[in-house]
């Protein structure tokens, strides 16, 4: 393995130690219920000629341009660092919770809506589907808050339904 290639693989591992390590990094992964292990499992970060960019990412590789480190990058310039990891832990957190999927939880809505339609009320929907949606969540507060907005668009559904609106989504 050529120097280069050695040096940007310590950079690298200097790079994932702040990740995984600095209180501010581990509260971010922390709030998107991220393992920080999946810093190391999950994660890669190259360096290249971005020509002109900084640094980009696509949810799985983070690319760094080679103009960054310098003896100031962890100073200076660790700012790229955290915005595009802000960019993985979201991406990650969707790939993994699939509740921040708009699609699933429009199913969730229409699922329920369909349990109203077929009669149920809304206390039986509530006993039914809450403990499903709350298993996915460490904060029970905002579980309900997802919940509550989830019932509320049924809700509102199925009353257009029933009034012999339109429906539309």
């Amino acid at each position: 393995m050529n120097w280069f290639k050695e040096a940007n693989k310590d950079i690298i591992g200097k790079i994932k130690r702040v990740l995984k390590t600095h209180p501010f990094t581990q509260a971010l992964a922390d709030y998107y219920n991220i393992p920080i292990d999946d810093v190391d499992n999950h994660l890669s970060i190259e360096v290249a000629d971005l020509k002109g960019q900084f640094a980009e990412g696509n949810g799985r590789v983070m690319r760094l341009d080679k103009r960054l480190l310098d003896d100031q990058f962890f100073s200076e310039n660790f700012h790229f660092i955290i915005h595009e990891f802000f960019h993985w832990l979201k991406r990650r957190s969707e790939e993994l919770f699939y509740l921040n999927d708009s699609e699933e939880v429009q199913s969730f809505v229409l699922q329920m809506t369909w349990m109203m339609v077929e009669g149920k009320s809304k206390e039986e929907v509530i006993r039914e589907i809450y403990p499903i949606i709350k298993t996915h969540y460490k904060n029970m507060n905002k579980a309900k808050f997802v919940f509550s907005d989830m019932l509320q668009k049924a809700v509102d559904l199925y009353e257009i339904y029933e009034s012999g609106g339109k429906i539309s989504m």
